[in-house]
């Protein structure tokens, strides 16, 4: 007995680790989705052009060795050898450094508000998918219980027409409709099938063959307050102005290569015993320098340079417009399609009630043989329709909800 119930117990740990609702989904796309992870690595691959970028305000070091061998030569001097260390460091130019450290962080600003919005469609999707795998979930399960429906009826009515108590084309009639219900139910079952491996695809290629996916709580998915003022504030916008800003910086950098650089080093040299005759040997050197350097032509570089970047900044400019009209648009459509929605289901669930009652009072008819075979196939049709009407309608008004939700960036909060 003890046995038993460790069993028990197993099994019931299992089937509640198995199981999955729509938020665990949700962390298992943010954990597993391999074209975030790819966003991750875009965002990491732009911090560290910060750091490249700083590395202009930091010393130069180079090390280097020489060593000659002649085999001719018009002295004694065959062999020669030299090594130096020099120590570099850049004073001036022209802000150049200064411009393009400011670029790259504009950029990788732009890289993370890009990322967040990713994390939002991530959600969406995720969400999208769930939602749909329920829904034609609940389409398999319709049309199974319509098809049983149907059997039924065909074999009740195979023994009245073999008692003669049904026309031969009535029985006919339903075993058509019991089969175009079954084709219903294969199609269904395939649409069950692509809906499991579009949510697994999100969620980074999990297997959901055995998982216990959950039915929705309405709790979960609630209607949140949105602000129309704060559409200007999302991330995709955000996004394109810290691009705007760093291809500016990257203007203000090439302007800095009109200006004259200035650098500094210090150099130490170390000669070898045989590099030249002993009294011409030189003692080791140590050597300071500052050099100034001014290019005043380079063919038009800096100029087409700048020209590029400036048309840059003209089309992410004009993508900015777009964006905002774009996002204003989808704010139109998922509030339409919240409003639809709800109305749908208000009458799709009156519907329901409506097809179940009538199906229940013609298949009572039916049993007495007041009515026909036909009006109960048609009160079975009748049902079914009515069923994924409301089925449709319901997860429709989840769908608007999470649609809202990305519009406004309220997924992950």
């Amino acid at each position: 007995m003890i046995k038993r119930s460790i069993v028990l117990l197993s099994t019931l740990f299992i089937i509640n680790a198995n199981a999955l609702d729509i938020n665990s989904a949700v962390n298992l796309a943010l954990k597993n989705n391999n074209e975030l992870k790819q966003k991750f690595y875009e965002y990491d691959e732009a911090k560290e052009n910060i750091e490249l970028n700083k590395s202009g305000f930091k010393p130069k070091l180079d090390l280097s060795y020489t060593y000659t061998d002649r085999s001719k030569t018009q002295n004694s001097l065959k062999r020669d050898s030299s090594a130096s260390a020099v120590l570099s460091y850049n004073l001036f130019n022209g802000f150049s450094d200064y411009n393009l450290v400011k670029s790259a962080k504009y950029n990788a600003k732009a890289s993370n508000l890009t990322l967040f919005a990713f994390k939002q469609d991530i959600v969406y999707n995720t969400k999208t998918a769930y939602i749909e795998f329920l829904n034609k979930r609940k389409n398999k399960s319709t049309y199974e219980i319509a098809y049983k429906l149907f059997k039924k009826q065909y074999e009740d009515s195979k023994n009245r027409f073999e008692q003669g108590l049904i026309a031969k084309n009535d029985l006919l009639d339903i075993q058509v409709k019991m089969l175009d219900a079954k084709q219903n139910l294969t199609r269904a079952i395939s649409d069950l099938k692509i809906a499991r491996y579009e949510l697994s695809n999100i969620l980074g290629g999990i297997d959901l063959q055995n998982q216990t996916i959950k039915e929705l709580d309405d709790k979960i998915i609630t209607k949140n307050s949105y602000k129309i003022d704060y559409l200007d504030n999302r991330s995709e916008i955000k996004a394109l102005k810290m691009s705007i800003k760093s291809i500016d910086s990257k203007v203000d950098s090439t302007k800095g290569e009109f200006l004259p650089s200035i650098d500094a080093s210090l150099s130490y040299n170390k000669y070898g015993d045989d590099s030249m005759p002993k009294d011409l040997e030189p003692d080791d050197q140590k050597v300071a320098q500052v050099q100034l350097k001014w290019n005043l032509y380079n063919g038009g570089v800096k100029y087409s340079n700048i020209d590029i970047n400036r048309l840059k900044m003209r089309q992410l400019k004009e993508q900015l417009e777009k964006t905002k009209l774009d996002i204003k648009l989808q704010y139109q459509k998922a509030k339409s399609d919240l409003e639809v929605a709800n109305l749908n289901y208000d009458s799709a669930k009156l519907a329901l009630v409506q097809a179940k009652e009538n199906y229940k009072i013609v298949n009572n008819k039916y049993e007495e043989g007041i009515v026909k075979p036909t009006d109960l196939t048609d009160a079975n049709y009748l049902l079914t329709n009515a069923k994924q009407k409301f089925y449709q309608a319901y997860y429709d008004k989840f769908l608007a909800i999470v649609k809202l939700d990305r519009v406004f960036e309220k997924s992950l909060k």
